[in-house]
């Protein structure tokens, strides 16, 4: 029997219908999960190109020259060089380096920071691919992104060794004989300012002065001995103490002579910054100073200074793979002002001491002497910006390259 009408003849063609409908939806989702997907790998890669540029042109800002900002300048060559190295996609980044790195002021108002922009799209000749979009008439996609590094002034580390030092003073003797503090001296059991004492100015950025201590200027790649002290004798240059030190994670101080011996070989991971204080260890420490600072020359045993350009050569830092950032060898040492100290030494027998933290100092480990003596040489170190630092850039050995936007 035949059905009546044409109902069975309007039925053809809507299975083709319903099936291009079905394949237009899934070409649209296919076009936004590929070539969205590009985009989206693209901006984070553009990203990390760019946070990368940005630091490593903070890191030579600091380390190799301030004031070159220079296209050919360290700075700018290294953010150049980290930023176009790290692809976006398959394809460097395209940077021109005159006006794509520059160096604005920092949020902070200083003009340690600088910045970097990295293209991958279709106005800079360098669009990122896409598969399907095409074929639904979309034109090329792109990404850009920026970063600002900043080679910040470092006020804390948690990597300090069980050592503190005096800062330098301005010695009243021309030349220094004897080259000792001598503001205050021991008559009897009075204590009494002498006439034309040395002086210690301490460094502050508010209003900015260098002080008489060591300043970055002048003292870098200078050859330091690390000298054992006793509470009971004079102050010299290069007077040391062996001191006790808080522990991550918990902060506890830690004493005796197996924790000393660790904390010279190894960070204790908790920060100590300037205005804090730290209390001497009992005892000069001989053997265990000698013990902890063979372990931590074994780290980097190859590592040597080099006088002339004033940097570390030979070191594990360098190697394929490498020791980490820097050298283990490259160590943070706290100061501590001398005039409070002597007083207080003179006072108390050098007991019960709360030596406040001055300045932190980058030293490079050379050697340690029979006798404990520490030798060695200044150089900068990085370190952690808590608060707001109190000292000026100038004497600052201690940096913190950040990512500031």
């Amino acid at each position: 029997m035949k059905r009546s009408g044409g109902f069975g003849r309007n039925e053809r063609g809507a299975i083709l219908a319903q099936g291009a409908i079905i394949f237009l939806g899934l070409l649209a989702i296919t076009t936004f999960v590929v070539d969205y997907g590009v985009l989206w790998v693209g901006r984070h890669q553009a990203q990390n190109s760019a946070d990368a540029g940005a630091l490593a042109g903070a890191t030579a800002l600091f380390y190799d020259s301030m004031t070159d900002r220079t296209d050919a300048g360290p700075a700018k060559q290294s953010a150049y060089h980290v930023a176009h190295g790290n692809y976006i996609v398959g394809q460097s980044p395209n940077i021109d380096i005159t006006t794509d790195i520059t160096f604005p002021t920092c949020p902070d108002g200083s003009n340690r920071c600088i910045k970097v922009n990295v293209f991958r799209n279709e106005q800079r000749g360098n669009a990122l691919p896409m598969i399907f979009g095409r074929i639904v008439g979309l034109g090329a996609q792109g990404v850009r992104a920026t970063a600002t590094g900043e080679a910040a002034v470092g006020n804390a580390s948690n990597c300090l060794k069980p050592w503190v030092i005096v800062d330098r003073w301005q010695e009243d003797n021309v030349p220094p004989s004897p080259s000792t503090f001598d503001k205050w001296q021991k008559q009897g059991n009075d204590i009494t300012q002498i006439a034309n004492p040395d002086a210690y100015i301490p460094s502050s950025s508010d209003p900015p002065s260098l002080g008489s201590g060591y300043n970055t200027q002048y003292d870098l790649g200078a050859e330091l001995t690390l000298k054992v002290g006793n509470p009971q004798g004079a102050i010299s240059p290069g007077f040391y103490f062996p001191i006790d030190l808080p522990v991550a994670p918990t902060g506890d101080v830690i004493t005796g002579g197996a924790q000393y011996r660790t904390n010279i070989a190894t960070c204790t991971g908790y920060p100590v910054s300037i205005g804090d204080t730290v209390v001497p260890e009992n005892g000069n420490m001989v053997g265990p100073t000698a013990q902890g600072v063979a372990a931590l020359v074994a780290l980097d045993p190859n590592a040597q200074w080099d006088s002339t350009n004033k940097t570390i050569i030979n070191s594990c830092a360098t190697a394929t793979p490498s020791c980490g950032p820097i050298s283990p060898r490259v160590v943070a040492i706290a100061m501590v002002n001398p005039d409070p100290l002597q007083y207080s030494m003179l006072s108390t027998g050098g007991k019960n001491l709360q030596l406040t933290v001055v300045n932190i100092l980058g030293f490079f480990v050379n050697a340690v002497k029979g006798n404990g003596d520490v030798t060695g040489y200044l150089t900068m170190v990085p370190g952690l910006t808590i608060g707001t630092p109190t000292i000026n850039p100038g004497n600052a050995f201690t940096v913190n390259i950040m990512l500031v936007r």
